[in-house]
């Protein structure tokens, strides 16, 4: 009798494994199959999905030509996924035998709800249609550096970071929304334009942030984020109204030279050290109240 309740449980056991791994095989799918679709210019549209090894959109090689001195390689399809996990990078920057890659995506490029566990590089890139990684999560460090993205309006919000994100002198033609964000790692918005509206409402800092030489020339909105180490403003321009309403400094923060072309309110403004903003340069008086439309 032992030896048949044995048997029965090793017999459940492997079924049970089997269908374990044909149901992890099923959700998985190979980079090399991305690249393929990317090559002969269909859309991707993946959703549910788990890819293993490394994402490199420079390896899909519809190579249009150099833009100073580096090879840029060219997307065609509407890029979308949802509710992936990425094990491996995710990038559209790379060097081959010394010659630097970037990619051109001529279309949208969306991550929605997506979980990446490793490094994401969209450095140098340059997009055409609508950017969105709004609720994903990045686990390893994040790079959008001199990123060109020239939708209405880019999307990151509600996403999380565990490691440090860079979007160092990017250019946004449009509105770009960080509203909801969590940033558990120092981040840089360094030199970076936004020519819309610029949106962190409701975000949390948990490092540094660092905001100097920022340009944006639609309103800018802070209200009720927390910046819980040192923040830098230095020598930004706002050429449009700014809110800092009910925001949270509880550390250092630097206006030098910033300048602020429009209102700037800061009902509720919560800091735990003086906020001088007696470098800044004011083309208007601050108003505590509603703007003067």
């Amino acid at each position: 009798m032992r030896k048949l309740l044995f048997l029965i449980f090793i017999s459940f056991f492997c079924c049970v494994s089997c269908t374990g791994t044909e149901k992890r095989e099923r959700m998985e799918i190979k980079a090399s199959d991305i690249l393929k679709k990317i090559k002969k210019g269909e859309p991707v549209f993946i959703v549910g999905k788990i890819i293993m090894d490394d994402l490199d959109f420079t390896q899909q090689a519809n190579i249009i030509g150099l833009n100073g001195g580096a090879l840029q390689v060219e997307v065609s399809s509407n890029i979308f996924f949802q509710d992936c996990i990425f094990i491996g990078r995710v990038t559209a920057n790379n060097v081959v035998e010394s010659v630097p890659m970037q990619t051109v995506f001529r279309n949208n490029v969306i991550f929605l709800n997506c979980d990446f566990r490793n490094e994401v590089d969209f450095n140098n890139a340059t997009v055409f249609g609508t950017m969105n990684f709004s609720q994903s999560i990045f686990r390893g460090k994040t790079s959008f550096n001199n990123l060109s993205v020239w939708a209405k309006a880019s999307h990151f919000s509600e996403i999380e970071t565990e490691q440090p994100f860079t979007m160092i002198n990017s250019l946004f033609n449009g509105n770009v929304s960080f509203m909801n964000v969590k940033f558990a790692d120092r981040v840089s918005f360094q030199r970076t334009t936004v020519r819309g509206l610029l949106s962190f409402n409701n975000a949390i800092f948990a490092e540094n942030a660092d905001f100097d030489l920022l340009e944006v020339g639609g309103r800018s909105l802070f209200n009720y984020a927390e910046f819980h180490k040192n923040v830098g403003f230095l020598q930004s321009r706002f050429l449009n109204s700014v809110d800092f309403i009910h925001t949270t400094f509880k550390n250092d923060v630097n206006f030098e030279n910033t300048f602020f072309g429009n209102y700037i309110r800061t009902n509720g403004l919560n800091s735990e050290k003086p906020v001088d903003f007696s470098n800044a340069f004011f083309v208007r008086k601050s108003k505590t109240n509603d703007y003067d439309k």
